[in-house]
């Protein structure tokens, strides 16, 4: 690929290169501005849109009466966590000794 030599061009080629490029990078930073812009609105009015259903949720909860819990449960009769669960002939059992500090 051959490099361009600015300094051989004429000067109106020199000045249109200047231009184009001046007007690329303003043009690019106002996409970008108006890109911006325009997220920035969206952002926004999905943020109204959010915070308005949050405050029809918190209306209709408030008209609810007090104490009213929605759903279902059942209690599960069960044994205590803590209990011992091992049938009787290994409770019985004598404890075995530690092997650990014991090499292999």
């Amino acid at each position: 690929m051959k490099r361009l030599n600015l300094s051989k061009l004429p000067w109106l080629n020199r000045l249109g290169l200047v231009v184009g490029g001046t007007a690329a990078a303003v043009a690019s930073f106002a996409v970008a501005s108006l890109l911006f812009i325009v997220l920035l609105a969206v952002g926004g009015a999905v943020a109204i849109w959010v915070w308005w259903t949050y405050r029809q949720m918190i209306k209709q909860t408030r008209k609810l009466p007090p104490g009213l819990i929605e759903g279902e449960y059942t209690v599960d009769p069960a044994q205590p966590l803590l209990e011992d669960q091992r049938p009787p002939a290994r409770r019985n059992r004598p404890k075995r000794k530690s092997r650990r500090g014991h090499p292999h």
